[in-house]
């Protein structure tokens, strides 16, 4: 995989599943700010020209951000406590379902996370949204 990555990119970059360290992270996170730069310094015909670049590098980094984060690495917010305890609770949950955990209920969302040039999605990204009430308790209904 990191064959892969080097073909796009001036030089290779780690495989994230395998070299997930802070000092890789803060490696691939000055190549997706040097991709980013470079895509905005681009004054040529084609407006895509370095999409596949920062897309690669941006996935890297999301990757490696989620390994590290798995491992304990690096802390994770009250939210992903919370969305790992529901996948934990609840792993088999549809996209748009509704659960009751804890008290509160919670809908099950999965959106595109990277697409391809073409639009197609490549990644998706699963969470859990919390859900409201519409009307508030204190309010009349008419």
């Amino acid at each position: 995989m990191a064959e892969w990555f080097g073909r796009f990119l001036d030089r290779p970059m780690p495989d994230p599943a395998t070299a997930s360290t802070l000092a890789n992270l803060e490696a691939a996170q000055a190549e997706l700010a040097r991709q980013r730069e470079r895509q905005a310094n681009y004054t040529g015909n084609n407006p895509a020209k370095f999409d596949t670049d920062v897309r690669i590098a941006f996935e890297q980094v999301r990757t490696m951000t989620q390994i590290l984060k798995a491992s304990g690495l690096l802390p994770r917010t009250a939210h992903e406590d919370l969305e790992t305890r529901l996948d934990t609770a609840f792993p088999r949950a549809r996209p748009r379902e509704i659960v009751t955990f804890e008290g509160a209920r919670y809908r099950r969302r999965v959106e595109p996370a990277t697409r391809t040039a073409s639009g197609q999605v490549s990644t998706w990204d699963r969470g859990w949204s919390l859900l409201v009430d519409d009307a508030p308790p204190d309010r009349p209904v008419a």
